[in-house]
């Protein structure tokens, strides 16, 4: 499934693209995320925008919000399964609750993948299989391997 099926499916579940491709960013290396994260990936201002979002997110069952060690902010933990299902992983282990020190490392690592765009992200066990087969063939391995490219094999 590449990156644009995937966001295509998550989108027909009333999300923009924008917000569906967040949402794959989200779902596919750690599963949770903070509300300052949107605004770092659509490259917008905290506001309005990003408060509907996750309310609506909270509200319709797609996640929950817990309250994190800094009394201010929140976690949000996207599990819901048809999400899953639309990117072609229903069972991804980042569905299952988690306690808040794993939360804290998933969140770091979110932080890395929206850090720098240029850098290629194998989040899926296919994706890191076709990237080491190809490149132990002596292949170069390609950038359609990597969801953070907007492809995947």
């Amino acid at each position: 499934m590449t990156w644009d099926e995937r966001v295509r499916a998550v989108a027909g579940h009333g999300f923009t693209e924008r917000q569906a491709g967040f949402l794959v960013t989200v779902m596919l290396p750690a599963g949770v995320c903070l509300a300052r994260h949107y605004p770092a990936f659509a490259r917008i201002t905290q506001g309005q925008k990003v408060h509907d979002f996750f309310t609506r997110l909270v509200t319709r069952g797609f996640a929950t919000k817990r309250r994190c060690g800094h009394n201010t902010a929140r976690l949000y933990h996207v599990h819901h399964k048809p999400l899953y299902v639309a990117i072609g992983d229903p069972d991804n282990r980042h569905r299952r609750p988690l306690p808040l020190g794993r939360a804290v490392e998933r969140l770091m690592l979110l932080d890395a993948v929206l850090s720098d765009r240029r850098l290629t992200w194998l989040a899926t066990e296919r994706a890191k299989v076709a990237h080491f087969t190809l490149a132990r063939r002596g292949q170069p391995p390609s950038r359609s391997t990597c969801p953070r490219s907007r492809r995947e094999t």
